[in-house]
């Protein structure tokens, strides 16, 4: 049985004040990506195996 919907109100809402909420909540989620990309990132390079073997008798440890 297909279902029919009558009289039901929708809000008249020019096309400006569609856009203006649209594009802030596009401008917010943009800066947060761009935030989160950034504070993901390391700020210092990984050890190598190298440097890690070449320390390894200066800590006292086997294995890190």
């Amino acid at each position: 049985m297909p279902a029919r919907v009558e009289g039901f109100p929708l809000p008249h809402r020019p096309g400006r004040q569609i856009l203006k909420p649209v594009l802030r909540w596009a401008f917010v989620a943009a800066v947060l990506a761009v935030v989160r990309r950034y504070t993901h990132q390391p700020s210092l390079p990984r050890m190598s195996e190298q440097w890690l073997l070449s320390h390894q008798t200066d800590f006292n440890r086997n294995e890190y």
